[in-house]
């Protein structure tokens, strides 16, 4: 799919606060209201107008962190480019950023000690880094200024109460840098003075931008937050047409991620419809005793894994329904054999790490919901989970992915391993040699693949598995796979948890009033595995979900249980439900 039309499909999050109206709404209850309902509708408005004095104002100063844009440079901490005021700063260190829904101007005015000339308006990025520095970064327009030439200053060396103040000027931009040291050092006023000079008036860093580090940045701790990596990669200043190759499947990636998504829907709608439909060769096949439908596709493929070795399943990386479909696969593997699952891209846990599985450490794709059912089911079930990804440079990548599963037959030459792959790595044939083609050569074993990702079609059953024979006239077709599986699968925890009951859960908060009409990501845990790791930006929650506020509540369908909840905006803002309880 195109990029422009990606970048057409419009996001909904507004932030529009009709003053006026409620101010008319307010006379009007006033004339009616007891005394008592008086005073608590007054406290109500004042609160709300002191908080959009501080965050809700539509000026362009108020909007600046809006066009922050970060990503990590691990040889030095994170790159910050905000495309409005065209200002690039790194930041050094390892960085964790302020949330600025509870950032306060008092509390602010508290930490910086009452420097002149700054205002929480034009706050650019407030932050921590190396948990020994707290850094504050706000700009200023000259209104007249002497020249272009870029001029830094200390205007503020104060090591008693380890606050530092810098400011860099060129022409009508000034930066001014507060560095507040939280422990004494006879180094706390150098790394002051590093901090100003990494400021760059300029798009002299604009180039570092790059998607997949961007995509990085949102999908990992301590910035997870996928709404607002959409967002971010959906308008990131970036022009390197090599770069932009990256853009589409990294946000329809991101939009996977989100269920209850209108926009994932329309992207995948476009995605589909670009494809190659087999409908007319499907619909002509749906009768033939070979063509397998629903349920006893599970039982075709059991007869499959009962006299096979290996099986090869793919996916297409945007479809969580192909992930379901994998978890769902599993009691029919593990009743006929099978012990060992491959996957790409998958890191394993190091030995003796206690963190659980699955979790954002574990590879690119676990982040998904439905990959982390997957993930979690096969743990569970004893399942020896392993990557066989290739990091070798000097190596081709198939050739590396199928010694790494090598490795597992030469411990055990009868081995029954389930290997989950994207796209085309589990093809045997082809002008270009895929994995499984070389795994066939290397250990004289004929896979059996199924292929998910290249028979898109919309049938009345959500399954149908069809043998390669099918398509043996059909001059579209050009992968080489046993079988090909239609999957019309709905991802949702109904499917994940057959067997619970679920009821409507309510999350309260009254600053949810202030995202009328705008989506808000609800992350959902399991309490168990949260108290284990007490870190939810490292964790795979069981449904990442975008809902609107209604008044002060978000609704949602659960599972009766105890879960740990955080709800985040697209600009940064997060809500917590350390014990939420659904019962």
């Amino acid at each position: 799919m195109p990029c422009n039309r990606i970048l057409a499909v419009k996001g909904k999050l507004q932030n529009n606060f009709k003053a006026h109206n409620n101010q008319v709404l307010y006379l009007k209850q006033l004339q009616v209201m007891s005394k008592k309902k008086q005073i608590n509708l007054i406290r109500y408005y004042f609160s709300a107008a002191c908080f959009l004095a501080l965050f809700g104002c539509k000026t362009a100063n108020q909007d600046i962190t809006k066009h922050n844009y970060v990503v990590g440079e691990s040889n030095y901490g994170d790159l910050l480019y905000n495309d409005l005021i065209d200002v690039s700063i790194d930041i050094l260190g390892n960085v964790t950023y302020n949330d600025f829904s509870k950032l306060r101007s008092i509390k602010l005015k508290k930490e910086i000690r009452a420097v002149r000339n700054v205002s929480i308006k034009n706050l650019i990025v407030s932050c921590k880094a190396d948990q020994n520095f707290e850094i504050f970064y706000f700009f200023e327009k000259i209104k007249n200024p002497i020249d272009t030439i870029v001029h830094e200053k200390l205007v503020k060396n104060d090591s008693i109460n380890r606050i530092f103040v810098f400011e860099k000027q060129k022409g009508a931009k000034k930066i001014i840098c507060i560095t507040r040291a939280l422990t004494y050092s006879v180094n706390n006023l150098k790394r002051a003075s590093e901090n100003i000079k990494k400021v760059y008036l300029d798009s002299t860093n604009l180039n570092k931008l790059s998607y997949m580090k961007m995509f990085n940045h949102y999908t990992q701790e301590p910035n997870k937050n996928f709404l607002q990596g959409r967002e971010k990669i959906k308008t990131a200043p970036i022009k390197d047409s090599r770069k932009l190759m990256m853009k589409e499947p990294l946000y329809f990636t991101l939009n996977s991620f989100m269920n209850g998504n209108e926009e994932y829907d329309l992207l995948i709608k476009g995605y589909e419809n670009e494809k190659n439909h087999y409908d007319a060769t499907v619909e002509s096949s749906l009768s033939k005793n070979e063509v397998k439908k629903n349920g006893d596709v599970y039982n075709e493929i059991a007869k499959i894994a009962r006299d096979n070795q290996i099986i090869i399943l793919n996916e297409d990386h945007f479809y969580p329904r192909h992930r379901l479909f994998a978890m769902l696969l599993l009691d029919v593997l593990k009743q006929n054999g099978f012990t060992s699952i491959s996957l790409e891209t998958f890191v394993p846990n190091e030995e003796g790490d206690s963190t659980i599985v699955p979790n954002s450490n574990n590879g690119f794709y676990i982040k998904d919901p439905y990959f982390g059912h997957f993930i979690r089911k096969a743990n569970a079930m004893g399942f020896n989970l392993l990557g066989h990804e290739n990091y070798e440079s000097s190596i081709d990548r198939e050739a590396g992915q199928a010694k790494n599963i090598m490795k597992l037959l030469e411990r055990d030459p009868k081995a029954k391993i389930f290997i989950y792959v994207g796209h085309g790595h589990l093809e045997k044939e082809g002008k270009r040699r895929a994995m499984a083609s070389y795994l066939k050569e290397y250990s004289n074993i004929d896979p059996v693949t199924i292929n998910q990702e290249t028979v898109m079609t919309k049938t009345k059953e959500e399954l149908v598995l069809l043998p390669k024979s099918v398509f043996v006239k059909d001059t579209l077709m050009k992968s080489s796979a046993d079988y090909f599986l239609v999957n019309n699968l709905s991802a949702n925890l109904e499917s994940v948890y057959p067997n619970d009951v679920f009821r409507k859960a309510i999350l309260k908060n009254e600053k949810f009033r202030f995202f009328k009409n705008q989506e808000l990501l609800v992350d959902v845990f399991q309490l168990e595995e949260y108290d284990k790791t007490k870190n939810a930006d490292l964790l795979v929650p069981i449904e990442s979900i975008l809902a609107v506020p209604k008044g002060d509540e978000i609704e949602i369908n659960l599972p009766v249980g105890n879960y740990y909840v955080s709800v985040k905006s697209n600009n940064g803002e997060v809500f917590k439900f350390d014990d939420f309880i659904n019962k």
